[in-house]
């Protein structure tokens, strides 16, 4: 609490105070915190919640929690527009789950619907307090293809180019995006986990459809993974997926659908006793730590084998808060080059980022990775690279240098813990 007070203008005080408005308990532990707080202050909790999609579950929190008056009209009037518009969007984003859902069981394609869907609709208590940016479905591997070409004759059209096909192997886990006119984008996954060696995911994958559950929206049958494997993926998703670039959103999808879909705790850890454990400690102690999530000690013990959080903690807890467009900057190649000592490393990673694979150039432009013509694509690419990324990363790395590196070095020291 001291501490707290002797930090009114710092941007950790306002993550805090945050985070304990979003915490699971109906009571706040500072209320009288807020009655402090200035303008500066009250700026950085609109740019945290703007940045981090968290208006609406923000708005909700402080009415439970009666924290109306102390909250300044104007904060609470962007958090209830924030609110208002992310419930038109979901509305808006249900009615595309189901028109693409009819259309794939009409042509017999199986589908699963992924994360948001089924956390608006079924685990947080009104359907605009979870923002969704996109539609995730899971789609058989086998099928995939398929429906991406159906949904394109059905007036639907890629956000970027390059071959589906393309997006089959590697690391790729769904096409590339596909949005009508109304501009939602409809993501088709195959895989929700990246293939990894001795394929310790494999059989979560491969099991995910037997253990489907189904639920009814709108009078059509939407399938989802059951709550085990909802809360599995959530936690691969946040981790090796983002790097926690969701920000507290994501303890929060862990913390509410604990709190209101009965968890077979023994039956995920049974699930995740093969090369899963540190996908799930991370963000399940975050979540139990920050929010309060019903987490039971004994499975937090049964994850943190090693008993050492020295290696990831602290870099986990600045990726919490992180800005999303920094993080889409630092891939691991520019990572790389931006924290390795070793000139020779940095060469290397500088070379495959101008340089890639004949693979990566087809799930840009329309050539088969295969073919010999991928390399008259590189001007193409390099010409991507100089008018979209490369300004941003310089823009950044000369007005923010040090907030830029100190993310690429957390991320890197995150990564590398993850995959140890």
């Amino acid at each position: 609490m001291n501490k707290l007070k002797n930090q009114l203008s710092s941007p950790n005080h306002i993550r805090e105070i945050i985070l304990n408005i979003l915490h699971l308990s109906p009571l706040s532990l500072y209320p009288t915190l807020m009655l402090r707080m200035q303008g500066d202050d009250w700026e950085w909790f609109a740019r945290i919640a703007g940045t981090h999609r968290l208006g609406p579950i923000l708005y909700d929190s402080i009415l439970r929690k009666n924290l109306v008056e102390n909250t300044p009209p104007g904060i609470l009037t962007v958090l209830q527009k924030a609110a208002r518009k992310h419930t038109v969007r979901n509305l808006a984003i249900g009615q595309e789950l189901l028109a693409v859902t009819r259309l794939l069981t009409d042509a017999g394609i199986p589908s699963l619907a992924l994360k948001g869907a089924f956390l608006a609709n079924f685990t947080y208590q009104a359907l605009g307090l979870r923002p969704m940016r996109d539609l995730d479905l899971l789609i058989p591997k086998t099928h995939v293809v398929k429906a991406f070409e159906l949904l394109i004759k059905n007036g639907y059209q890629p956000c970027y180019e390059g071959l589906p096909e393309a997006y089959l192997d590697g690391n790729k886990i769904h096409l590339p995006p596909l949005a009508r006119a109304n501009g939602i984008p409809v993501e088709l996954h195959h895989r929700l986990t990246f293939p990894s060696p001795g394929g310790f995911t494999d059989d979560y994958e491969s099991n995910l459809w037997r253990r489907s559950i189904s639920k009814r929206l709108a009078n059509t049958n939407i399938e989802f993974p059951c709550a085990e494997d909802m809360l599995l993926h959530l936690c691969y998703h946040a981790t090796a997926g983002h790097q926690f670039s969701i920000g507290p959103l994501a303890l929060l999808d862990l913390a509410l659908l604990a709190q209101h879909h009965p968890l077979d705790w023994k039956e995920i850890l049974n699930r995740a006793s093969s090369g899963w454990r540190r996908y799930l400690i991370a963000p399940l102690y975050l979540a139990k730590l920050h929010l309060g999530a019903d987490v039971p000690d004994w499975v937090i013990d049964e994850l943190d084998v090693a008993r050492d959080k020295t290696q990831w903690l602290a870099s986990a807890e600045y990726l919490l808060f992180s800005e999303l467009e920094d993080h889409m900057l630092l891939n691991a190649g520019v990572q790389q080059i931006l924290c390795s000592k070793n000139p020779l490393e940095r060469i290397a990673a500088f070379g495959k980022i101008v340089f890639p694979t004949r693979a990566t150039i087809a799930t840009h432009f329309a050539v088969r990775p295969d073919s010999a013509l991928a390399f008259l694509y590189y001007l193409q690419h390099w010409r991507r690279l100089l008018k979209k990324k490369l300004p941003s990363l310089l823009s950044k790395l000369v007005k923010r240098p040090r907030d830029i590196e100190k993310l690429a070095s957390h991320k890197q020291t995150f990564s590398r813990w993850l995959g140890s």
